[in-house]
């Protein structure tokens, strides 16, 4: 038989939480939060096809957890500027032009395909993602799985 210890953490889907991530950098008036004792995503968005029901006791921080967006864990610039650093360091001013107008995603997607590196930057994000995921939830009582 298996007993759910009272002491074990809910376990995220690594998948779900990097969407709801997501939503939360890209989305005016996104909400998400994580229940604690489930690990269950709860979603608010007007670009959500069907909105999701969310419990009533959401507000509750002792049972629900705010997701926070990718930036706010340093996914944003800060990993570009990471991977410039330890990948093409030659390129820094380059990119640092990119980020002073719009479109500079595009532009430095653009530099890394042109460069060879784009499997190498998808690798390097993805490696970043799951590891301040994984921190994040960690810091939360949760625990993230695959």
């Amino acid at each position: 038989l298996f007993f759910l210890r009272e002491d074990a953490m809910a376990e995220v889907n690594a998948d779900e939480l990097e969407n709801a991530m997501i939503l939360m950098d890209g989305t005016v008036g996104a909400e998400a939060w994580v229940c604690r004792k489930t690990g269950t995503i709860y979603m608010r968005s007007d670009m959500l096809d069907v909105p999701e029901p969310v419990p009533d006791d959401v507000d509750d921080e002792d049972k629900y957890v705010p997701v926070p967006g990718l930036k706010r864990l340093d996914l944003g610039q800060a990993l570009v500027f990471d991977f410039v650093d330890e990948h093409m360091p030659d390129a820094e001013d380059e990119v640092r032009q990119f980020f002073r107008r719009s479109g500079a995603y595009r532009r430095f997607s653009n530099l890394v395909h042109g460069r060879g590196l784009t499997d190498r930057w998808h690798a390097f994000r993805d490696e970043r993602t799951q590891t301040a995921m994984r921190e994040w939830c960690e810091d939360n009582g949760l625990k993230l799985s695959a």
